[in-house]
């Protein structure tokens, strides 16, 4: 859960239980070709979506204690808010995998047939989740790919190159490639979304699947509904301890 203090115009979160992932500025959607024929039909879901990413790049880059291990908190609050919109979608897990430049080391991938990396102090599966709308696929934790190019460079001392890092990705089940395809891959801008039968059980068995909290979704749900709002929580003031720039 995430305690809100208002505080003039300004709103204050201060984690409790839940942890969420620090991201970067929306930096633009990421539509792939086969969404964008039918961009016109969409357009209300768009709209949607696009204000939907910056309500969670606020709350979660204000609030985040983990990186890289909230991709299922976010699916099920997004869910949430969506269904208020009259917008339908279901949570999915799997493996996926991004490749974001063009170099042999340049792919992220999050996959419980490989494992890996996971933060300090995080119960943590290697899998990814992601929504669904009918063959669409929206994922909004794209927006996090460089800061995890920047904790696997830490741990392993490698360097990523990311070009390829969207605020938000909206695609079509069936422009997603495989895992070995996006490691094949020569260019930048190619994703894996595969749904693993069994998974969301296991998650389950091992607790790695909790309910949501109502007040996260509230939280949320303020955000999205004052777009002029200014978050600020515990990273804000961490950073401007540390000399980070906001």
């Amino acid at each position: 859960m995430l305690a809100l203090v208002a505080s003039n115009r300004h709103w204050v979160f201060k984690p409790h239980r839940h942890a969420v992932d620090e991201i970067q500025p929306p930096t633009g959607l990421a539509l792939q070709g086969g969404l964008m024929g039918r961009k016109k039909t969409m357009s209300n879901e768009l709209k949607v979506f696009a204000r939907l990413a910056c309500a969670l790049q606020k709350l979660t880059t204000s609030a985040s204690m983990h990186i890289g291990a909230d991709c299922m908190l976010q699916a099920k609050l997004a869910q949430r808010i969506l269904q208020d919109e009259g917008i339908n979608t279901r949570v999915v897990v799997g493996e996926s995998a991004w490749r974001v430049g063009p170099g042999d080391g340049d792919v992220i991938t999050h996959s419980p047939r490989i494992g890996g990396f996971s933060p300090p102090g995080v119960k943590a599966v290697a899998y990814h989740a992601w929504l669904e709308m009918g063959s669409t696929i929206i994922d909004f934790t794209t927006h996090s790919l460089r800061s995890k190019a920047k904790s696997l460079d830490a741990m392993d001392g490698g360097q990523t190159n990311v070009l390829w890092c969207p605020a938000y990705l909206v695609m079509q089940s069936d422009e997603t490639v495989s895992l070995q395809a996006v490691v094949r891959a020569p260019n930048h801008g190619v994703a894996c979304y595969q749904q693993l039968p069994g998974l969301e059980e296991m998650m389950v068995a091992e607790g790695c699947n909790k309910d949501i909290d109502e007040e996260d979704v509230l939280l949320l749900r303020l955000i999205f509904d004052s777009p002029e709002m200014v978050v600020i929580g515990p990273n804000d003031r961490a950073n401007a301890l540390n000399g980070v720039p906001a």
